[in-house]
């Protein structure tokens, strides 16, 4: 089997069955997704590391590129600007080798990550959740929303919602406190087994 990308069009030739398959990849994907795909070099096939982390300058909405680790390097994390990479369904696809003078310090991505489990609450004291992942667009390496889990109970019927992303000031602490406004542009995801039923029906 051998993978292509043509635009927003990822392109699976598989040689055992002579078929062709094009699978439409996502607009948006989690950042959990991401972690642990292999890193190949598009015009070698050579395997340069695995996914680690993604990375952002601070106050920032835009992905700046991921940290890989490369095992026969010693374990050692490099850094792979977004614009040179793809994201793919099972890899990040790369043009060219990873250069050494990209070495990035991993502090550049604790703003994101002080972010993940942190309880949401609006203003007005309602607890909204729990900041369950990150979700961005693979095609433009924006920083799309944050996905908000309430309870396992609650994420099975109504699906977990997403929470526009926006550099937030005050993230050191346990809560991240939310405007009314900022609350009411919550979106849903859609999986839920009650939006699941209610788009058969309709």
């Amino acid at each position: 089997m051998e993978i292509f990308l043509f635009g927003n069009t990822m392109k699976v030739f598989d040689y055992t069955g002579g078929q062709t398959m094009d699978r439409k990849r996502a607009s948006r994907i989690k950042r959990e997704s991401v972690l642990g795909l292999p890193v190949i070099d598009g015009s070698t096939g050579k395997k340069l590391g695995v996914v680690k982390d993604f990375y952002a300058a601070k106050q920032s909405t835009q992905l700046q590129g991921f940290y890989v680790v490369n095992k026969a390097l010693g374990g050692k994390t490099m850094g792979l600007p977004f614009h040179n990479a793809t994201i793919g369904y099972d890899a990040v696809m790369v043009e060219g080798e990873l250069i050494k003078s990209h070495n990035q310090t991993e502090t550049e991505n604790e703003e994101l990550k002080k972010l993940l489990n942190k309880k949401v609450v609006r203003e007005d004291g309602v607890d909204l959740g729990i900041i369950s992942d990150i979700i961005l667009d693979p095609l433009t390496g924006r920083i799309e929303g944050l996905e908000l889990s309430e309870s396992v109970f609650e994420d099975l019927m109504a699906g977990r919602r997403i929470l526009p992303y926006e550099p937030y000031e005050y993230i050191n602490g346990d809560i991240l406190v939310i405007t009314m406004e900022q609350a009411e542009s919550i979106d849903s995801s859609n999986r839920g087994i009650k939006n699941i039923l209610f788009n058969r029906l309709e």
